[in-house]
């Protein structure tokens, strides 16, 4: 972790709130009880997101916090989930109270952070690929993608400027992540061990995509439509890794420290499948009329008590913190 003293916050800690955020803006929806309680819902990770936001402001200025986060490259890219986290929480204040005032210096304000972390990241890879540390890559390298398409979502949301530039660079930025990822993995040796909370990014960060696409309303649907399976079935693929690696985990340190366990960088598998449920979410609401997604609508139902489930564990684990878990 980065800066990890009583006055400074992780770097990645705005993960948890886009995790919760994302449920606010999704899957709630499909729970009509639950959905009773949004307004006080959406108050506590109001409050949740200026208290950690005020914290990480406030490590910003410490300086072996600022140390940290330039020595420890990859660790650094967690600095992203401010950007994603800011651009959730803006979007449900815009969505839910649109007679805000000022909302839009929030909105000027994260794209400017976001240009300053596009080019704090910029740096850090040439550090990376300089020092020959391509080979410790997972997948927060990805919030770089997270960061880009969330500000594409927040302009679409906020102020209806659509920027497919944007959208695009996220795509480039994606496929770069993904060409060092592998040459991680291959050059490791691939196994189970070698997996990270964060690689389940893979599938999160095309979410996130797709759900920039489908706002834009400039891209076919069918071309949507080919996306999505392509969202599912890297989706499947990285959940059977993730499985697999579970069991392994719970035959070497028993189920309570291997799964059971709290880490801050399980967070960002909460907001994976919250993103993957949102994005079905808007395709399903984009066809409407038009295409009958059947078994769109049927997988985001078993979704979206798939994403409560882990987001009640996830929160129990950070309410009651044990032992802090290997990533």
């Amino acid at each position: 972790m980065i800066g990890k003293t009583e006055k400074t916050i992780d770097v990645a800690s705005g993960a948890m709130i886009m995790a919760m955020g994302i449920f606010l803006l999704g899957a709630i929806h499909q729970f009509s009880y639950i959905e009773q309680l949004f307004d006080l819902l959406f108050v506590i990770v109001l409050i949740t997101w200026i208290i950690i936001l005020v914290r990480f402001i406030r490590s910003i200025f410490i300086v072996d916090f600022l140390k940290n986060l330039w020595n420890q490259s990859i660790q650094s890219f967690g600095l992203g989930t401010w950007i994603a986290a800011t651009s959730v929480m803006t979007i449900l204040i815009h969505q839910h109270f649109p007679n805000v005032i000022g909302i839009q210096y929030i909105v000027y304000l994260n794209c400017i952070a976001w240009l300053l972390y596009m080019l704090f990241s910029c740096l850090q890879l040439k550090k990376i690929i300089i020092n020959r540390a391509v080979y410790d890559l997972h997948g927060v390298i990805l919030l770089t993608t997270v960061s880009t398409q969330s500000i594409a979502c927040l302009l679409m949301e906020t102020i209806q400027k659509t920027n497919i530039l944007i959208i695009v660079l996220g795509i480039v930025l994606y496929l770069f992540s993904i060409v060092l990822i592998v040459i991680r993995f291959k050059c490791k040796h691939f196994s189970l061990h070698e997996w990270r909370n964060t690689d389940c990014i893979i599938h999160g960060a095309l979410s996130i995509t797709g759900l920039a696409m489908t706002l834009s309303q400039t891209i076919e649907f069918q071309l949507l439509l080919i996306f999505w399976f392509v969202v599912f079935c890297l989706f499947i693929i990285v959940e059977i890794f993730e499985i697999l690696r579970g069991i392994s985990r719970v035959k070497l340190y028993g189920i309570r420290k291997a799964i059971f366990t709290y880490h801050i960088s399980q967070w960002s598998r909460n907001f994976t499948f919250g993103m993957f449920y949102y994005f079905t979410f808007n395709l399903i609401n984009y066809a409407e009329g038009r295409y009958e997604l059947y078994f769109q609508t049927k997988f985001m139902y078993g979704l979206g008590w798939v994403v409560l489930v882990l987001l009640i564990v996830e929160i129990v684990l950070f309410l009651v913190p044990r032992k802090i878990a290997t990533n």
